[in-house]
């Protein structure tokens, strides 16, 4: 009871000190409230993606499965591996495959593009979610004949189907299909998807020449071990390799924890963002301590006396905790109404891209850490003062009436060493800001191999099963429905060009397809090149601005199906295998087909534009190569939004069974490719210019501070003689050398960190001298300004006034 009445008697002490000094109260809460209102965002972003389990029973348990290459890259697996892999890992209790794409649902009104996966009978299993209504898929429904079903997410239930429950059993037009709805998942399990439907292998499965496509996800049995898992898994890769020496020689494969698989883009970068809160947190912590240590110098008789009447060092030492923890929850409290906009703010900006972005809230957690935050935060700065006030003199203190706001050689040290601080920490800030931002302009003035001006992209859900007609591909579909589709969009007003293509540059490459050169020596088996293909139409590279180097464009009739096959390359191909030129002519063997070379075009940028050109390849369009359907470009001479409806309009003329998505110009495709880069750029400089306003805020502080208790001192100076230049001098100096400390320990720390972010540098050196230098002489002229101001204020005092006001 003593301690909590000691502790009430402090608290209502440090209100009352509180009420008289409200400037010194508004600075520091404003300083901790910006510190941890941004750690209270940057937090519940890394909670929600990188730390909350998985909506999933046993998420732990659950594990992706990827197929590495000799290359070192790892990715999908075909259909024999999947078969051996699950039957000879006991590791694992359940294995799915699954892909992803998208159907069309059939509606009166408008057909409807749907994000749908197919998936093995024990998809649902694995993950153990149990449906919101109805039941998943049964053992047998992903064999061959089987009644198509369906289970759609809650979204799709609610908005299409009104929440009925009589909803099950009812018939829904997918791709032209019938298929039975068998059940509703709820919104946690998968927001992105909008229907789940059996994924059935195909007849030709166990073929060689069959794409790799399957993703795989497993839930590993009781009692095993990842590690234990994973070295199963690597053996029973090593014997199907060994037994399709052939197709997958030197093969192996990885368990990827799930959560791991699905974050791993964003795991750099918000690690980063921590990071760099952090230190804006610290850079908050020492300007209030700065602030208390100066506090606690004009208290010095104050303290002294409690001390004369017989406080204890200890309870002193409480009373000046208490109000540093008050000041703490203060910010704290201000800091949570500062992180609810900024997550708001966040959330607006950052990518498509970002995983489980609907889970991210300031929830319980969050403000449990905010809480924790705020009191660590307190306590930590509250040290400081209340160890300057551990070694006070009573006596000495007693005697200090007449210079109450003096501040022994101790707490002037210890406040020009937490300045330094706050310029070397600042100085790493700004060093990774400032280094990002090299790399991302780098980026932006790299070539795409893009001709720039309007283009518009537009995706065609045209569904895999149109493309083939009696178990082959439909020669008949380019005349039928592309060309159509193509004449319609180039006779709109304001179209110069028009294309189509199986896969936009920039958003990825799969590096795809083997291809053998006919008359080079035959490559080992595995080791056969690959090349990105494409399924492309006539005009493509025209609407594109790709240029073409040597031969011609594909024609209509390079489609029909009595023509010989061709084939248009990249220089990057080309020069692979003809680097003295002569391309035009010679013959590839893609699969069971012989292509002819007819035309060379320029490299773009398939998977980014950190990435250099891949070898690619040209087909004529008319094969499913693409995520879903095709894309059409059109090149405009107004700007491409404003020609979306009317190209809309002309290919519903054409066929109004496909459904048309993904509108965008090509210039907000580079822009989506950047995201993620933008997003880390700007918060990293946010973080950074408030990390340089803070320190010079506390530079500012502390040789304000100085200037005043020196008054004194310099009013002596100016009276035996020495010029308002000396004065200005001498003030600018003590402010120069807390900078100079600090510009060497920040410029060893950043030298040091700058390497974590070498991954995400493009084109510039972790160590970049330019940066380096840019950010001191940025630093120093911040730290000039805001030694200036005292300084300059010095020079204006009147000496008598200086030795009267002592």
């Amino acid at each position: 009871m003593r301690f909590i009445e000691s502790l009430a008697t402090d608290v209502r002490i440090a209100l009352r000190g509180f009420r008289r000094s409200p400037g010194f109260v508004a600075a520091a809460v404003l300083c901790l409230a910006l510190g941890i209102g941004a750690n209270a965002v940057i937090f519940s972003v890394v909670h929600a993606v990188l730390f909350r389990p998985l909506p999933f029973a046993e998420p732990e348990r659950l594990v992706s499965l990827v197929e590495l290459r000799p290359q070192g890259y790892g990715g999908p697996v075909s259909w024999p591996t999947f078969w051996a892999w699950r039957q000879h890992t006991p590791a694992f209790e359940h294995m799915a495959a699954f892909t992803g794409g998208g159907v069309t649902l059939r509606l009166e009104d408008a057909p409807e593009r749907l994000q749908a996966i197919r998936g093995t009978a024990d998809f649902f299993t694995v993950h153990g979610v149990p449906p919101l209504l109805g039941r998943t898929f049964t053992a047998d429904e992903d064999q061959p004949g089987q009644a198509p079903v369906a289970v759609i997410s809650e979204s799709l239930w609610r908005t299409r189907f009104g929440a009925n429950p009589a909803v099950i059993g009812q018939s829904m037009s997918l791709d032209g299909t019938p298929h039975t709805l068998i059940g509703v998942m709820p919104s946690s399990f998968d927001p992105e998807t909008d229907v789940w439907l059996p994924l059935v292998a195909p007849p030709d499965a166990a073929a060689r020449s069959r794409a790799t496509v399957l993703t795989l996800r497993a839930r590993l049995a009781p009692g095993v071990s990842l590690a234990s898992a994973d070295a199963q898994l690597k053996q029973v890769a090593a014997n199907t390799a060994a037994a399709q020496a052939e197709a997958h020689r030197d093969r192996s494969a990885r368990v990827i924890p799930l959560a791991e698989s699905q974050t791993r883009t964003w795991q750099a970068p918000l690690q980063v963002l921590l990071g760099a809160v952090a230190l804006v947190l610290l850079i908050a912590c020492t300007n209030v301590a700065n602030l208390l240590l100066a506090r606690a110098g004009t208290r010095r008789q104050e303290l002294a006396v409690r001390m004369a009447l017989g406080a204890g060092r200890g309870r002193v030492v409480q009373q000046l905790l208490v109000e540093s923890l008050l000041l703490g929850l203060l910010g704290g409290a201000l800091g949570a109404l500062l992180a609810r906009w900024g997550l708001d703010a966040l959330l607006a900006l950052a990518p498509d891209s970002l995983p489980r972005r609907q889970s991210i809230a300031l929830d319980g957690t969050a403000f449990l850490f905010l809480f924790g935050l705020s009191v660590l935060s307190g306590l930590g700065f509250g040290v400081l003062p209340a160890l300057q006030v551990s070694r006070l003199d009573v006596r000495g203190g007693l005697a200090s009436a007449g210079a109450s706001n003096t501040v022994p050689g101790f707490g002037r040290r210890l406040g020009a060493s937490l300045v330094a601080a706050e310029v070397a920490l600042s100085l790493v800030l700004l060093v990774g800001a400032g280094l990002l931002g090299r790399a991302f302009l780098q980026l932006l003035g790299t070539s795409t191999g893009l001709a720039p001006g309007p283009v518009l992209t537009l995706h065609l859900a045209i569904p895999d099963d149109r493309f083939f007609k009696d178990g082959a591909l439909d020669a008949e579909l380019p005349r039928r429905l592309l060309e159509p589709v193509l004449e319609s969009v180039r006779a709109l007003p304001g179209v110069t060009a028009a294309g189509m293509t199986s896969v936009l540059p920039i958003q990825r490459a799969w590096n795809n397809a083997r291809y053998l050169v006919e008359g080079a020596p035959i490559p080992e088996p595995g080791d056969e090149p690959r090349a990105e293909r494409r399924a492309t139409s006539p005009g493509y590279f025209a609407a594109m601005g790709v240029p073409l180097r040597q031969g011609r464009d594909f024609t209509p009739l390079d489609a029909a199906p009595d023509q010989p096959g061709v084939v248009i390359v990249n220089e990057a191909l080309a020069r692979r295998h003809f680097p003295a030129g002569g391309a035009l002519g010679q013959r590839l063997r893609i699969g069971a087909a012989t292509y002819t070379i007819v035309g060379v075009v320029g490299d773009v940028r398939q998977a980014g534009l950190e990435r250099e050109p891949l070898a690619e390849f040209h087909v004529p369009y008319g094969r499913p190569w693409g995520d879903d359907g095709l894309v059409l470009v059109a090149r405009t001479t107004v700007p491409p939004e404003t020609l979306l409806p009317a190209v809309r309009e002309a290919i519903r003329r054409v066929d109004g069974t496909v459904p048309v998505h993904r509108a965008l110009t090509m210039e907000q495709v580079v822009s989506q490719s950047l995201a993620l880069r933008r997003l880390v750029l700007g918060l990293l400089g946010g973080f950074a210019c408030l990390a340089v306003v803070l320190a010079a805020f506390g530079l500012y502080g502390v040789v304000s501070l100085r200037v005043s208790q020196r008054t004194r001192e310099l009013g002596v100076r100016m009276a035996i003689g020495a010029r308002p230049a000396d004065v200005f001098r001498l003030v600018l100096t003590q402010g120069a050398q807390m900078t100079v400390v600090g510009l060497g320990l920040g410029l060893a720390a950043a030298l040091v960190l700058s390497q974590v972010l070498a991954s995400q540098l493009h084109g510039v050196s972790a160590r970049d001298p330019w940066t380096f230098g840019a950010v001191a002489l940025l630093l120093t002229a911040v730290a000039l300004v805001a030694c200036w101001v005292p300084a300059r204020r010095a020079t204006r005092m009147s000496p008598l006034q200086a030795l009267r006001k002592e």
